[in-house]
């Protein structure tokens, strides 16, 4: 299907939040279905890894097919993503389960946070190779561009050329879990250490109206944290959630699917998260179509 010249020009901003991104699948296949493409997508992290699959595709369940294969595949188990997370230490679970799932997280944190991330790295290129199409960002079918940031300028890269499968896996370079991506000069990993979702980025490249789909999780309730890295924690949470809420507003619809309640890691919950998206995009109908129809 190629991008209709009678479609209005828009742009989808994707951002970044593991399996909480697969809501951006939904949102394709929602504007697809109502004849929307988007003339540019411009992502970071999964947002990046779901945007270039989509601009490489031009098609919503193609990328879902490919994302829904991979993460059945012993490829992606051997990976262990799930092993970061604490979700299913819950009541139903007895205490000695909890003490061991609580083990088994902190070893897997302490390993990352202790080694170079080069096997992570490795690892995040050969997936991206089973999703995406090796060939240069210049060639997919609408533009894209995947956003990362780059440690030693400290500042938001828009990658917009080159090696497609290098830009995705520099956008998705999760800090200290992955080893940074080097060009040039520049040290690049996840772009959501800049901006959750590259709203900025997308205004800087194109005048048209953006459509941003927020898939971060909620601020949360304060739980009365007594510990010291509990506070630096919330503190760094409430800085990175307020400076993104700042972001946002330079986006002229933003869309929420119902996903914050979802780990970044909890990969089984993917096909809650695409229909979300699908959700997301149906019940702001007429806020998607104003916004496109009416003249800037």
């Amino acid at each position: 299907m190629n991008h209709s010249s009678q479609c209005p020009a828009f742009v989808l901003v994707l951002g970044g939040g593991g399996v909480r991104g697969l809501a951006h699948v939904g949102v394709l296949k929602a504007l697809e279905h109502r004849g929307l493409v988007p003339s540019m997508i411009v992502g970071t992290s999964m947002g990046a890894v779901v945007g270039g699959m989509y601009a490489q595709l031009l098609s919503a369940d193609e990328v879902e097919k490919r994302i829904m294969d991979f993460l059945q595949s012993d490829d992606f188990k051997k990976i262990g993503l799930e092993q970061f997370s604490d979700s299913e230490t819950n009541e139903h679970y007895s205490v000695l389960e909890q003490f061991a799932s609580h083990l088994r997280q902190r070893y897997f944190i302490s390993k990352s946070a202790l080694g170079t991330g080069d096997f992570a790295q490795a690892t995040l290129i050969q997936s991206l190779h089973k999703l995406l199409i090796d060939g240069m960002i210049e060639e997919t079918r609408i533009p894209f561009a995947a956003v990362a940031t780059d440690l030693v300028a400290g500042k938001e890269i828009i990658q917009q050329s080159g090696s497609i499968i290098f830009a995705v896996a520099a956008s998705s370079a999760v800090p200290g879990v992955i080893a940074p991506l080097e060009h040039d000069g520049q040290l690049l990993i996840d772009g959501t250490v800049t901006s959750t979702i590259p709203v900025q980025a997308a205004r800087t490249i194109s005048q048209d109206p953006l459509i941003a789909i927020d898939v971060r999780r909620s601020l949360g309730s304060y739980e009365n944290h007594h510990r010291g890295i509990e506070i630096l924690m919330r503190s760094g949470t409430i800085t990175n959630y307020t400076l993104n809420q700042v972001y946002l507003q330079n986006a002229d619809v933003v869309l929420h699917p119902d996903v914050s309640a979802y780990d970044w890691n909890e990969f089984r919950r993917g096909e809650k998260c695409i229909r979300a998206g699908l959700e997301a995009v149906n019940d702001s109908v007429d806020r998607i179509s104003n916004l496109l129809t009416t003249p800037r």
